[in-house]
């Protein structure tokens, strides 16, 4: 799979610095998110992990500026996306399914129950376990999360084209449908 960059060359600013119809160089196109030295290789194969290390990095960080603005946290953001797709679940089912772990999305859950964004409540049929529910007040947040994070990933891939980064969306679906529950 050969990755391009946009057909048009973005602007300086746009953080970019591929040349259009060839093959990208992600050294300069990530260049805005961390000074590079050199490029990480071993036997002349690129550490791929490193780049998705460095973007993930970046993305992070711009959620969280965004996440602030909503005054709530990332693990926040993360149980909120994870609850509109099946309240009523138990909190070890929901750390489960949103990558997190016990004590994070416990601390979490706190806050978004203070703020009224979720409820917790005793399981009738096992009281060792705690149902967590979006409310509705949780439940109109999702969708400016979502659009929040729409924006923040069109900025960090504004340079690829639309190719590119569906063609990138292909490839991590892939190594995600193969390792990424993988420990």
């Amino acid at each position: 799979m050969t990755i391009t960059a946009a057909h048009d060359s973005p602007p300086a600013s746009a953080g970019c610095v591929a040349a259009p119809h060839r093959r990208t160089n992600w050294a300069p196109a990530l260049a805005p998110l961390r000074a590079v030295e050199a490029v990480p290789t071993l036997a002349g194969e690129p550490l791929l992990g490193h780049w998705l290390a460095l973007v993930s990095r970046s993305r992070h960080l711009r959620l969280e500026r965004a996440a602030r603005k909503l005054r709530i946290t990332v693990t926040e953001w993360v149980a909120l996306k994870q609850l509109q797709h099946g309240s009523g679940i138990s909190q070890c089912r929901l750390a489960s399914a949103a990558g997190l772990t016990a004590p994070s999305l416990s601390r979490a859950l706190a806050s978004l129950e203070d703020t009224g964004y979720v409820t917790r409540s005793a399981d009738a049929g096992d009281l060792r376990s705690v149902r967590v529910d979006i409310t509705d007040a949780g439940r109109a947040l999702v969708p400016r999360l979502l659009e929040t994070e729409s924006e923040v990933d069109r900025e960090l891939f504004a340079c690829l084209g639309p190719v590119a980064r569906e063609e990138l969306a292909t490839a991590l679906r892939a190594v995600a449908a193969v390792r990424g529950g993988a420990a």
